[in-house]
């Protein structure tokens, strides 16, 4: 009996390697401020720059002895779980691969089964080369394969380079079809039922595609997607409980409700669209009659509107769910009952995207906020147990010597328990753009100048900070983000002991912030002790997904 065809793999993050990331970054160091950016998210240990999270596995395998493969993409990727959702509401079969580079086996098994197509999400990358990995993979081991490659990064490839450019780098990528939607979930649902109704289907009556044909790209029509969020809320029954654990990621929204500057997510993702409360309620049951221990909510603007928000947390509440959950959260737009209500529905932390310590800037970011209730919101947070993390970034058009110093100032008076700072990164998607010629800005990404900065000058700034600030504790977006917690404590892990494990890291970041080599052998058996500490005294506890069973090895960064 022949077994049925499926559909779709969808496959989620691929991490890369990270010393092919640093070397690239390198290369560019006199021109760009990509590689200060890498050390500002690492530490220079044992002669290579490695993540946070490279340093608490190697510090996990010397106090245990067996190899720990911890990733901050280890928990479910949300990207495929609404495009499996959506797709099996089509009739359509779809299987998930989480992350590659760990689950490469169960990839090679999906591809040794019959199947119609690859689908690679694009959510969180920067550059191309981790998807071409992806493509390189699955050609040398089904060469007939249809792989079809969508979401953020494909959107922001159109959206920046003209047609001959974008050429370019989809002949480097190596797909067959992109999609060219930021939802896209429609797209690909018809792209696998032109598939299954022929072998060679006429792609050019799908809408938003962009494929090889002759030896030319050829686009289809451009149609935007408005995929109704209560239509498509994931039915988490539908998954198995392991893929879920140790935590989930879920949404209640899409879009956000503000026009910040610098930012171009939402013209990238339309008007703001929100999930009923009572369908996100069903959502939210489920989890916790699987067992979820710890939610993270990825809406942009949580908390907005601040009324849905209170009857989401009363909702929570009323439910007496007992995960813990985070989110990021608008603190100039949540009063005091909001807080108190976070607080008693068992809400451990927020980001908080505050970017700026100085109203000014805050202005020329179209930040709708005060300092005033960024220092109110951190302080009430604090005062009800919920950690706070405050994001910022320097040298935003309008940033001066001055402006700088407040940000500083800032951080240090409020003291959220962790934070980050970096460059700003020039989009030249993003609003700001338009107002290049005015404002003098120069250049994009992490080589730019303006008026009042440059690239270089922020970064000296981002050094003070880091080597001054000595009451909040540095958490890097890369490798080991604040969204990491939930995931860790979903492991099993003491948050006292993430907390110190992080302020370890954290004088070994600033003591490398030049790339000079350190002796880190007292901090490495601080390191050790720590570690073996994460889960308690019972190291049986250690979740499986953490340690592998092999024999004892020598851990090595």
């Amino acid at each position: 009996m022949n077994k049925p065809i499926l559909d779709c793999i969808l496959v989620g993050h691929n991490e890369g390697n990270y010393q092919d990331f640093v070397e690239r970054q390198r290369m560019t160091s006199s021109t760009t401020g990509a590689y200060g950016e890498v050390m500002t998210n690492s530490i220079l240990f044992k002669g290579r720059r490695i993540t946070y999270m490279d340093l608490m596995n190697y510090g996990i395998g010397r106090a245990t002895g067996r190899r720990s493969k911890l990733s901050s993409f280890g928990p479910t990727n949300l990207a495929s779980c609404y495009l499996r959702n959506f797709l099996r509401g089509c009739g359509l079969s779809a299987e998930i691969v989480n992350t590659f580079q760990p689950q490469k086996a169960l990839l090679e098994e999906f591809l040794d089964e019959p199947h119609r197509v690859v689908a690679i999400t694009t959510t969180f990358y920067v550059e191309p080369s981790p998807i071409q990995e992806i493509v390189q993979f699955v050609r040398e081991r089904s060469p007939q394969t249809t792989i079809v490659v969508g979401g953020p990064h494909v959107f922001n490839i159109c959206e920046g380079n003209d047609a001959k450019t974008q050429d370019f780098i989809f002949e480097t990528i190596g797909a067959d079809i992109y999609v060219q939607e930021s939802q896209g979930e429609l797209t690909l649902s018809r792209i696998l039922m032109a598939l299954r109704s022929s072998r060679d289907p006429d792609l050019s009556k799908i809408e938003n595609l962009i494929y090889r044909e002759d030896g030319a790209y050829v686009r289809t029509t451009r149609l935007s997607e408005e995929n109704v969020m209560n239509e498509n809320s994931i039915d988490w029954s539908q998954f198995d409980s392991n893929y879920l654990e140790p935590m989930t990621l879920t949404r209640t929204a899409r879009s956000c409700a503000f026009s910040c500057s610098f930012c171009n997510y939402p013209r990238m993702a339309g008007a703001l669209s929100l999930t009923d409360i009572d369908v996100v309620e069903r959502e939210l049951r489920q989890l916790e009659e699987i067992g979820v221990r710890s939610v993270h909510f990825i809406d942009d603007t949580f908390n907005v509107p601040i009324r849905r928000f209170k009857e989401l947390l009363r909702m929570m509440i009323r439910n007496r769910f007992t995960f813990r959950w985070m989110s990021f959260l608008r603190a100039g737009n949540a009063d005091a009952e909001a807080i108190d209500l976070m607080a008693e529905s068992n809400c451990f932390g927020s980001l908080l995207g505050i970017e700026s310590g100085d109203s000014q800037v805050l202005t020329m970011m179209n930040k709708k906020a005060t300092i005033e209730l960024y220092e109110q919101g951190i302080a009430r947070l604090k005062t009800n147990g919920i950690l706070a993390y405050g994001m910022f970034f320097m040298g935003f058009p309008g940033e001066t010597q001055q402006t700088a110093r407040n940000t500083f100032e800032f951080i240090q008076r409020t003291a959220p328990d962790f934070y980050m700072t970096g460059l700003w990164y020039h989009d030249t998607l993003a609003p700001i753009h338009e107002r290049a010629q005015e404002l003098g800005i120069r250049g994009a990404g992490y080589n730019w100048s303006h008026k009042t900065m440059n690239w270089r000058e922020a970064a000296q700034w981002v050094h003070y900070i880091y080597n001054n600030i000595d009451r909040s504790t540095i958490m890097p977006l890369t490798g080991f983000s604040f969204e990491t917690l939930p995931y860790l404590l979903g492991l099993g892990m003491r948050l006292e002991k993430i907390k110190e494990f992080a302020r370890l890291a954290h004088g070994m970041l600033v003591a490398t912030l030049d790339d000079e080599p350190q002796d880190f052998s007292r901090q490495e058996r601080e390191l050790v002790r720590i570690c073996g500490e994460l889960y308690g005294d019972d190291l049986a506890h250690v979740a499986k997904e953490a340690l592998a069973t092999a024999p004892p090895i020598e851990v090595a960064v």
